[in-house]
């Protein structure tokens, strides 16, 4: 029987996974026909049922199924948060179960694939899961390893995200190429500076031909919250003011913050917050707009409204302007958004990005102009601004954005094959 080997791209927003028997890689079909999930998850109340992806999304938004929705599990590793968990249910759960359940059914979907009990998987990682914390950077590799073993994996590996892209767009190329990948995902932004060669790919050791990898904790989750805090959360309330005694004072960011950020929106879900917006409700100045932020914290629908902004981000890709009804809410707001507003908000985590790439150029001693090809990976790279930013910085390189949201699940699985599989072209 043949034996596969897996690559398992557990990302921040979107997961997937491909196979390889040694001499071909395929990708994995994670849900309902297609090869890539949200990584998501909701737990209906009173019930061990678990949801996963698009199902999970669904059972959330549709409001017949009260529970816990969670997105954006990756950011929390390595972090004090795997270590207290959450409550689900009632019940306290850790961050390892929680994350476990969906790298276990990414498990479940390799093995349906392959036919047999997979064994052998490389996990993709980002160059930093913490920004300027080596332990906590460690620690959360670890965390992941344990995960993966616990799930059924015997032998794990792991790979830079932004190489395993490199691997993956490698296997089309007619001739040496000085590439640089810029990987955007939904939590970090990754770079590597990489020599590809198709006469090279599939030695086993590459270690020579990474020139340099650099990486910063921003990603598109992060462009969510700006979008968020810039053109939503000021129509519940951020910005305007409340009476307090014989003076005004401007309403607490900290509830806006949470409810704009994917892994911190039901940090709200509580009495002490909800007690303290319905005071926003009675002494504000403006209550239509604080009367929203009570209804949405009351009906935990925190990750509709991010859902609202993120379709609204991608839709500013193609669109200059952009108006969005929010039809979950009893008087139905519409929010007006323009690209340029959103350019604006995001432009200190595009400068940060800017200098993570510079970085990566000077940690390899090379140039600029001295790149042949830019691999774009990661939905975030088709946001006009970033591609536009991008562009200019590579002047003589041609870009390429083939398999943008699978490439780095089908680079894992060819390290995998490079790694396991006896009967490889590297072996």
């Amino acid at each position: 029987m043949t034996q596969y080997v897996a690559g398992i791209d557990f990302g921040t927003t979107n997961s997937s996974a491909a196979i390889s028997d040694g001499k071909t890689v395929r990708m994995v079909d994670v849900e309902n026909g297609k090869d890539t999930i949200p990584t998501a998850l909701f737990f209906p109340d009173k019930s061990n049922q678990v949801y996963y992806g698009r199902n999970a999304q669904n059972e959330y938004t549709s409001g017949d199924n009260p529970g816990r929705f969670m997105r954006s599990m990756k950011r929390v590793l390595g972090t004090s948060l795997m270590r207290t968990g959450t409550v689900i249910n009632g019940k306290p759960m850790r961050f390892d179960s929680i994350v476990g359940y969906f790298v276990k059914y990414l498990k479940q979907q390799i093995d349906k694939a392959a036919g047999h009990n997979v064994e052998c998987v490389v996990m993709g990682r980002p160059v930093h899961f913490r920004d300027d914390d080596p332990e906590g950077d460690k620690r959360a590799e670890q965390e992941l390893e344990k995960i993966a073993i616990a799930a059924g994996f015997k032998q794990v590996a792991f790979q830079y995200e932004p190489i395993a892209a490199a691997f993956a767009h490698e296997q089309d190329i007619k001739s040496d190429k000085l590439a640089f990948v810029l990987d955007i995902g939904g939590g970090t932004s990754d770079f590597t500076v990489i020599r590809l060669s198709p006469k090279r790919k599939f030695n086993f050791d590459r270690t020579s031909d990474v020139l340099a990898n650099t990486g910063v904790r921003i990603g598109g989750n992060d462009f969510d919250k700006a979008l968020s805090m810039k053109s939503f959360m000021p129509h519940f309330g951020l910005g305007t003011e409340y009476k307090a005694y014989d003076k005004n004072i401007y309403l607490p960011t900290a509830p806006f913050i949470s409810l704009s950020t994917w892994s911190s929106v039901n940090d709200v879900y509580n009495y002490k917050t909800l007690n303290m917006v319905k005071g926003y409700v009675v002494w504000g100045l403006e209550p239509e707009k604080t009367k929203r932020l009570y209804e949405i914290i009351e009906n935990r629908l925190g990750h509709q409204n991010l859902d609202y902004v993120e379709n609204a981000k991608i839709a500013l890709s193609s669109a200059t302007e952009y108006d969005v009804k929010l039809d979950f809410l009893s008087d139905t707001p519409t929010i007006k958004t323009n690209r340029r507003t959103f350019e604006m908000a995001i432009e200190q985590d595009v400068k940060k990005i800017e200098q993570s790439v510079q970085e990566c150029l000077n940690i390899a001693k090379i140039k600029n102009t001295d790149i042949e090809l830019v691999i774009l990976t990661g939905g975030s790279t088709e946001i006009p601004y970033i591609s536009h930013v991008m562009q200019s910085y590579f002047p003589n390189a041609k870009l390429s954005s083939e398999n943008k949201m699978a490439s780095v699940g089908l680079g894992l699985a060819y390290d995998a094959m490079r790694r396991f599989c006896a009967n490889s072209k590297v072996r």
